[in-house]
């Protein structure tokens, strides 16, 4: 069966795609300023649709000598539970493997139990917590996990 999605690299000409994406898909919505960034000084990778070429994941990286920082992933609210995510997250670690890093970085929202699961699954382990690091939109603060995957 053929996929109804491409995984595709991504520049700055998906600076709309990606920013409806995350208005709709992300609880805590970076802005367009910061996705453009990250455009242009990251590496980048999205799922689209093959027919319509709505952007319905997206995975931004950083690299950083022999580490590579997830910086952000996303997916489409209503395309969740596909493997898009995990998918987007083999080729980032990949990826970074290919570039002569070691290990594999992220934090997340303590909160965000599917996503733990997940990076579990794909081999990280939890090596320490950042106490209130982000805000909550109803107030208050959550705290970070911070993971570490090793690639070598």
């Amino acid at each position: 069966m053929t996929s109804p999605f491409v995984l595709r690299t991504a520049d700055v000409s998906d600076l709309d795609e990606i920013v409806a994406l995350e208005q709709t898909s992300d609880p805590h919505p970076w802005s367009a300023s910061l996705i453009e960034e990250a455009l242009l000084n990251r590496q980048n990778w999205l799922f689209e649709c093959c027919e319509s070429k709505q952007v319905v994941g997206w995975l931004t990286a950083s690299l950083l000598f022999d580490q590579s920082e997830l910086e952000l992933v996303v997916t489409d609210h209503n395309k969740r539970r596909q493997g898009l995510a995990k998918q987007l997250l083999q080729q980032w670690l990949s990826w970074a493997l290919e570039q002569g890093c070691e290990e594999g970085l992220l934090e997340v929202r303590e909160s965000n139990h599917g996503a733990i699961a997940l990076y579990l699954q794909l081999g990280f382990e939890q090596v320490g917590l950042r106490k209130n690091y982000y805000s909550l939109n109803e107030g208050g603060r959550e705290n970070a996990v911070l993971m570490t995957c090793k690639l070598k």
